[in-house]
């Protein structure tokens, strides 16, 4: 078959190629920027650079940007003895409302995890032992408010589902009705992979939460929580990601 001789006028006019580049630009910085924040809401990741977070030197490697996402790494180079691996705002922030979209990105399997209670303590034998169950896992994270772990609202694959606060750190001496609060009251996670949502308001030392649109935690306390501190993405060396991240600074 004898090819179609080229015709220089089937090639795209000089107007039409800065035209189509500028929409494949507008459309690149829409997939890097994702969402643009809610009204009275700021931005605390551009979805390109560090700004408005705290990453120094020996977290490169550790935590990174791809894609538009913060990403936690699984293969971090070794760790120097002193060095805090977490990722924290460059700002402290006291009452907020945070929205922050998040994902586990492991592969799925069986793991043996600590069995909590209705209130979220552990489970202890006779001696006092934390019992251990098999249980479905893809990962773990959290969020620190105010850079605080006791005020973490944990990422995990426990049955409770996500959103629960702080289970090493419950307050013994509350109610058990206290502690119920700190409990999602159903489990909203997605599945594997699959990306979620948290709004977070904490005032003083109360704490609310929605996961994927539902109400899951509701007045719950955190007691001894300073009054100011950054936001701080947990690094437990599973893999996570994080995207769209703001924030709304609360008067009391």
């Amino acid at each position: 078959m004898t090819p179609a001789p080229f015709n220089k006028t089937h090639l795209p006019s000089a107007r039409r190629w800065l035209s189509l580049l500028a929409t494949l630009s507008v459309f690149a910085t829409r997939v890097i920027a994702g969402e643009p924040p809610p009204e009275g809401f700021t931005t605390l990741f551009d979805g390109r650079t560090w700004a408005n977070w705290n990453h120094p030197a020996a977290l490169d490697g550790v935590w990174d940007i791809s894609d538009g996402v913060i990403r936690l790494r699984t293969d971090e180079p070794p760790r120097l003895k002193g060095q805090d691996y977490n990722l924290s705002t460059t700002r402290k922030y006291t009452d907020f409302t945070l929205m922050i979209d998040w994902r586990l990105t492991g592969t799925p399997h069986v793991k043996p995890h600590q069995w909590l209670t209705e209130d979220g303590q552990f489970h202890t034998d006779a001696e006092g032992k934390v019992i251990m169950k098999d249980n479905l896992t893809w990962g773990d994270s959290g969020v620190f408010l105010r850079g605080e772990r006791a005020a973490q609202i944990n990422i995990w694959c426990q049955p409770c589902g996500s959103g629960e606060v702080g289970t090493k750190f419950k307050d013994l001496q509350a109610t058990k009705e206290e502690r119920m609060k700190t409990m999602p009251s159903t489990r909203a996670d997605k599945g594997p992979g699959e990306w979620n949502r948290f709004i977070i308001t904490l005032k003083g030392d109360c704490v609310d939460v929605s996961l994927n649109g539902i109400g899951i935690i509701k007045g719950a306390r955190v007691k001894g929580i300073p009054a100011g501190g950054p936001i701080t993405l947990q690094n437990h060396r599973d893999a996570v990601e994080f995207r769209n991240i703001f924030i709304k600074e609360l008067s009391r």
